[in-house]
């Protein structure tokens, strides 16, 4: 919303999209909003130039797909404001040769694909300060712990790591991120999760660990997050879900994801049916009478405990 604001307030922007000859080899749209797809870059130079040339123009979206740059030269986006930008399929030195100060006002930021030679540099996000949507997908990420605490806005409200090769999280990494709606780390290495790595009180209304290598789960480490709906843990190697671990947060779940886990069904799953959120999914594994069983169908009633 703040990329919108700036643009309306700025008298000397320009609406619509630049020349084509401007731009080349990049492609701008301008509907329903202003889009600049920039595909198969090899020279800095290049996307540097389409930048100065379409200065005083606004992107709604900037694409940078199929390319091998260095980096993006920060200083391109002095006069060119930008909401959300988009890298996939691309290869780096460095995300930006320094810290793009004019990107104070980016929305989303999106890796996909893009292999950052020295992995993701969290310092140059620092400029970044009203970002609130961070992606990143098929990248190196092998701990997350006290860079990205200290430079990354405390704004964000959506955090998605995909098959990021993410083993750690450190204690306090997401404290300070208050706003955090949603935080999903999937088709990672996630060997352990404790409640220390998130705020207390915490808001966030999504969870996903999906596929990495989870097999306990503490018993406080979804306590206290009173807004929560949704919980992902399918495919890791959980065998027990301690009622304990949803104190105070087991209300409002709606969507309880537990599919791929070999999932005890004893008396330690009795409180998890008994007050099963609407969309409860997972099989039970032991014992064998029970194996294959939806836990969501299982009898408790014929348990003695």
């Amino acid at each position: 919303m703040l990329v919108a604001t700036v643009i309306a307030v700025d008298p000397l922007l320009k609406k619509g999209c630049p020349e084509p000859i401007d731009v080349q080899p990049c492609k701008c749209e301008s509907g329903p909003y202003t889009v600049l797809q920039c595909n198969h870059v090899d020279d800095t130079e290049i996307l540097r130039n389409a930048f100065q040339k379409s200065a005083k123009y606004a992107f709604r979206e900037v694409h940078i797909q199929f390319s091998v740059l260095q980096y993006l030269p920060y200083e391109m986006f002095e006069k060119v404001p930008v909401k959300s930008l988009y890298l996939k399929n691309t290869t780096l030195i460095q995300l930006f040769d320094q810290p793009p100060q004019s990107l104070d006002a980016l929305d989303t930021l999106h890796l996909e694909n893009t292999k950052l030679m020295r992995s993701i540099v969290w310092r140059l996000l620092e400029p970044l300060t009203h970002l609130r949507i961070l992606t990143v997908y098929y990248n190196s990420i092998k701990t997350l712990g006290q860079d990205f605490s200290k430079y990354a806005t405390k704004e964000l409200e959506q955090l998605t790591f995909y098959a990021t090769d993410t083993k750690y999280i450190k204690p306090g990494t997401f404290v300070d991120f208050v706003k955090l709606n949603k935080v999903a780390l999937e088709n990672c290495k996630l060997t352990s999760l404790t409640r220390d790595v998130f705020p207390n009180p915490f808001d966030v209304r999504v969870l996903h660990f999906n596929n990495n290598k989870l097999t306990t789960i503490p018993d406080d480490l979804f306590s206290n997050m009173p807004k929560l709906q949704t919980v992902g843990l399918r495919f890791n190697q959980i065998v027990v879900i301690p009622a304990t671990a949803f104190q105070g947060s087991f209300s409002k779940i709606e969507w309880l994801m537990l599919d791929g886990n070999p999932i005890i069904c004893d008396c330690r799953i009795w409180w998890l049916v008994r007050n099963k959120p609407s969309a409860l999914s997972g099989k039970c594994a032991l014992p064998t009478t029970l194996q294959g069983k939806d836990i969501k169908e299982v009898d408790v009633d014929n348990f003695q405990c």
